[in-house]
């Protein structure tokens, strides 16, 4: 007879359990480790599945969202209200920072670039990665005038540094588009990205505003 039984029979016979409540507390003691190994699989299964889509949804390199959840998240936002500002940011030059100061290098600006974009909008906003070091910002439910103040404070040099190298900088290039209700995402980006275009021929580390009215882009200078 094993312990588990001599136990179970010791308390059944004390206090004259009956044989119901002996096979509820045989079966108890006896399958405890087995309910205690399932429960532990499907918590590891659980935080496996919540792992698993977290990195389905977020930048690896940032941490911020990347390309295809930055395109739901803004989709969740226009659904609550339409109103809104998207801005796309382009790191000037950066093939240059890759190329004289390493990956490395690379890495750690385009991880600064995210931090600070962070600092710079609201938790309700929309923050992503979407390519490259290309990333975008949706603005809930935001004037043109909130935003441009946002893309001001974005355009000045932004310090990085890694251990191997001196204190570097890097600058963004912006452009900007407001929402409307009428528009698809799709519409909205390709409003912005020519907007980017438009600050990146100017002369980078800028932001330019695309005026829906007359389908041209606002220049605004370097901050």
């Amino acid at each position: 007879m094993t312990a588990a039984n001599v136990f179970v029979h010791h308390v059944a016979d004390d206090q004259r359990l009956g044989s119901v409540r002996y096979h509820i507390l045989h079966a108890m003691f006896v399958s405890g480790p087995l309910v205690t190994f399932f429960l532990a699989v499907t918590y590891f299964q659980i935080q496996l599945q919540k792992k698993l889509w977290r990195l389905s949804r977020e930048d690896g390199l940032t941490g911020l969202n990347n390309r295809r959840s930055f395109f739901d998240q803004t989709a969740i936002a226009r659904a609550a209200k339409k109103e809104g500002v998207l801005m796309m940011l382009d790191a000037d030059r950066f093939k240059a920072i890759n190329d004289t100061y390493g990956h490395q290098a690379g890495d750690e600006c385009l991880k600064t670039i995210a931090y600070t974009i962070k600092r710079n909008v609201r938790q309700a906003d929309v923050v992503g990665r979407i390519g490259g070091e290309e990333f975008a910002i949706y603005l809930h439910d935001t004037s043109i005038r909130q935003a441009r103040a946002i893309g001001e404070r974005l355009v000045k040099p932004i310090s990085f540094r890694t251990h191997a190298t001196e204190p570097l900088s890097v600058t963004l290039s912006i452009g900007v588009a407001t929402t409307c209700a009428e528009c698809s995402i799709d519409d909205i980006f390709g409003y912005a990205d020519h907007a980017l275009y438009q600050a990146k021929q100017a002369g980078r580390a800028r932001m330019v505003i695309f005026d829906e009215t007359t389908a041209q882009p606002l220049k605004q200078g370097a901050a």
